[in-house]
């Protein structure tokens, strides 16, 4: 009979289902899966607004193709039949003059060419490549220069929200210097969250542990349970629940590693995995629901952005003191039979961190003066609903994903993503093991990022076990290498 080591998975979001699906494909029968909130699906959520369920986080595909594995779950579950056609964008400044959209959208076209430079500098930040990049763009339309400027300094304000970052400043120019472009964006709103529910349907319901948090992960030991059989790793439940495990597939976010590494490893993990856990960045972002009696946009309308004349290229970061600055991006929930009439505003980095603790009546009251301003519609009435995410005050989240600073090289994600390997119990290799968008260099802060690094783990716990995973099913494509090593573009 083939040997079943027992493996306990912490953490129910991406990168843990992922995990745990693909160690049940590859023949892994003692497996639990523990997860510290009510429901599955980590970073990807749902709520409730008005008649609909929403996706209160993920809801884009960072590559609409058969290389990506969740492009390849929405075709499997039937879902990518359900996704809208996008509508078209629209401007408005805060001065008397409308923008004509034609001349908006080659500009920012032009402006998202430059911040998505795939650069190898480490010590320069996007920012600085930007504001060079950037002036150099606007001198070339010389009469329209000041509007040029302004509607570049939105695309660097939309990489704010990107990322989850306060500055552009901050963040390193190396930043995609590894990354996998699986192609265009899809934005599937209202739809990732029936992904993950079909994805736990995929596990037996007796091995997902709802409200069960974790409070320490003792390793490099020697736990004996009932029956005297002996295990590397024991998993202490905030309940009192010990589970005692062969490995441990750690799929926490950054945000909680930032807040507990210190103290939730018994021994302590090694000061060069503290050193990436404490150097890399955890951004936020906040999404805010807006609900309508009537829409007050056109039908063909996916997205409002916002220009304010006298930004500049030049220092481009969000104040917490001018925070209706930094809430430029609108999009709409389509279709409108499905959604009703419902805005999203997005804000990035410290200015997600405050509209968090705001209360309802403050953001619907400032979102309406600010709404009317710009569309030069006084009648604008104020929403019926205001709905604002929580992903920094979430204790189990703390934040929306992980970005890298100037200074850091993504390299340093491998570091992140080795496994736990023990002293006393050499023989008992790869006791915990990391998976979760921040241990992926090539896909960090993606919903395929954090999948994949699941797959990843479970693979490696095959080869050590001499198992091999059956063939590619249904969208999947030739397999890039995924591991710890680069690969190449």
């Amino acid at each position: 009979m083939m040997h079943q080591p027992r493996i306990v998975v912490i953490g129910a979001g991406m990168a843990g289902l992922g995990a745990a699906t693909k160690l049940k494909e590859l023949g892994f029968t003692e497996l639990t899966v523990v997860e510290a909130s009510g429901q599955a699906g980590g970073r990807i959520a749902k709520t409730n607004i008005g008649n609909a369920w929403v996706d209160s986080g993920a809801q884009y595909i960072h590559g609409a193709s058969a290389e990506n594995p969740v492009y390849c779950l929405f075709k499997k579950y039937s879902l990518l039949n359900q996704v809208p056609e996008e509508g078209k964008s629209t401007f408005h400044r805060n001065n008397e003059h409308k923008v004509n959209e034609d001349f908006a959208e080659r500009v920012y076209a032009a402006g998202e060419r430059i911040i998505r430079h795939r650069g190898s500098s480490t010590e320069k930040s996007i920012g600085e490549h930007f504001a060079e990049e950037a002036h150099a763009v606007a001198e070339s339309w010389q009469d329209d220069e000041k509007d040029v400027q302004s509607i570049l300094a939105l695309v660097g304000k939309d990489l704010l929200v990107d990322t989850g970052a306060s500055d552009l400043h901050k963040i390193s120019l190396a930043s995609w210097q590894y990354y996998i472009n699986m192609g265009d964006d899809l934005n599937v709103e209202g739809l990732m969250f029936q992904m993950v529910e079909n994805l736990v349907e995929d596990l037996p319901k007796e091995r997902l542990l709802l409200n069960k948090a974790v409070g320490k992960i003792e390793w490099d030991g020697s736990f004996s349970d009932m029956e005297g059989r002996g295990y590397p790793v024991r998993v202490v439940c905030e309940d009192g629940e010990e589970i005692l495990a062969d490995h441990a597939i750690l799929t926490i976010s950054l945000g909680c590693l930032k807040a507990r590494a210190a103290t939730f490893f018994s021994p302590s993990l090694s000061s060069e995995k503290m050193e990436v856990i404490e150097k890399l960045c955890f951004g936020n972002i906040a999404k805010i629901f807006l609900e309508y009696e009537q829409a007050f946009w056109a039908s063909d309308v996916r997205s409002i952005s916002l220009i304010w004349d006298n930004d500049n290229v030049a220092s481009i970061s969000t104040s917490r003191a001018e925070w209706l600055r930094y809430l430029q991006l609108f999009t709409v929930m389509r279709p409108k039979e499905k959604f009703g009439n419902i805005l999203i505003a997005w804000c990035p980095g410290d200015v997600a961190d405050l509209v968090e603790t705001m209360r309802e009546e403050e953001l619907s009251s400032a979102i309406t003066e600010h709404l009317r301003l710009f569309t030069r519609n006084p009648t604008i009435p104020p929403p019926r609903t205001v709905l604002c995410t929580q992903w920094c005050s979430n204790s189990f989240i703390r934040g929306s994903y992980t970005f890298i600073p100037v200074g850091i090289d993504g390299k340093v994600m491998d570091i992140l993503a080795q496994p736990l390997v023990g002293t006393k119990n050499p023989s008992k290799a790869l006791q915990v093991l990391f998976a979760g968008e921040a241990t992926m260099k090539t896909l960090y802060s993606t919903v395929q990022g954090a999948l994949m690094s699941g797959h990843r783990e479970a693979e490696r716990l095959a080869r050590q076990y001499d198992r091999t995973a059956p063939p590619a099913g249904h969208c999947d494509t030739v397999k890039k290498d995924l591991g710890v090593c680069h690969v190449p573009q």
